[in-house]
């Protein structure tokens, strides 16, 4: 049954634009203040009470959206809307920083890791890295693992993946932070030549790290200046807001999972990287990470 689910899911992400999946933030508090991380540059409204984030999921549900990527804040300072999401979506994702833990819920976990120690603790706070490993090495099933590069991190990437080949994990994705159109930080943005640069990289340490490694060619030519970037690069073109559906902690309607103010035309979004290389060429790894990311 499940796999008739995944089965049936890929074919409606592929052949139709039928809204199938949910973004939804369950909290707008964390326990962190990440250096690169939207969630604090904008107003965040209200959370809906247990009761009623229940019912908006189930309303969700029934209007045909069968996957749920849970964000926040930290998803896990709510864990019991984290486990009612389990029970009402047939592919429920979790987005976490892992300082909270994971329960055994039938749902796939990404944790946010974002460099060896030094690195991490220096955009999410100290002990923030030995917290999150730790409570990675009990997960009763394997997280995977999303890295977001900035100005901060990228040239850590070969030193943390080395770290991460040591460690329980199903693999490890990418994105590249997406800037605000209230303006750069300095320390964070990269250019796009800057993010070419880092691609090449990126596919040189597949060919050592290709057991955990979540990018292909296709992937990275998505990102690409010379290649496809300029395809999706807008709100307009944006192909996963064909499919899903971003809400807000009260359940208003928002533009995308980056908030209110992104600035699409330096959109790092690994999300439509792996969906384009996917659905649009077929792309036999791409497929086998979703195929493997739906729960």
């Amino acid at each position: 049954m499940k796999l008739y689910k995944k089965a049936r899911l890929l074919c409606k992400w592929a052949f139709t634009d039928t809204k199938t999946t949910a973004a939804i933030d369950i909290t707008n508090n964390c326990n962190l203040k990440c250096s690169h991380c939207y969630w604090w540059k904008e107003e965040r409204p209200a959370e809906l009470d247990d009761d009623h984030m229940i019912a908006f999921m189930k309303g969700l549900r029934a209007r045909g959206m069968t996957a749920a990527i849970i964000y926040g804040g930290e998803p896990m300072l709510r864990p019991r809307m984290c486990e009612a999401a389990s029970r009402i979506f047939d592919h429920p994702l979790i987005f976490t920083n892992g300082t909270q833990g994971f329960s055994s819920i039938d749902a796939q976990w990404v944790l946010s890791l974002d460099g060896t120690r030094q690195v991490h603790d220096s955009i999410r706070g100290e002990g923030a890295y030995d917290c999150s490993v730790t409570n990675l090495k009990k997960a009763p099933r394997k997280p995977v693992v999303h890295t977001t590069i900035t100005g901060q991190n990228q040239h850590n990437l070969e030193e943390f993946l080395d770290e991460l080949s040591t460690m329980p994990i199903k693999g490890v994705g990418f994105s590249f932070y997406t800037p605000h159109i209230t303006g750069d930080q300095n320390s964070l943005s990269i250019t796009l030549d800057e993010r070419d640069r880092i691609l090449d990289e990126l596919l040189r340490l597949r060919k050592k790290y290709w057991r955990i490694m979540g990018l292909t060619g296709q992937m990275a030519s998505q990102f690409r200046q010379s290649g496809e970037f300029s395809e999706w690069n807008s709100i307009e073109k944006c192909p996963v807001s064909k499919v899903c559906n971003c809400f807000n902690s009260d359940g208003t309607p928002k533009p995308c999972t980056y908030g209110n103010k992104a600035d699409c035309s330096r959109c790092g979004c690994a999300s439509i990287a792996v969906y384009r290389a996917a659905i649009h060429h077929l792309d036999p790894l791409a497929i086998f990470m979703i195929y493997r990311m739906v729960n």
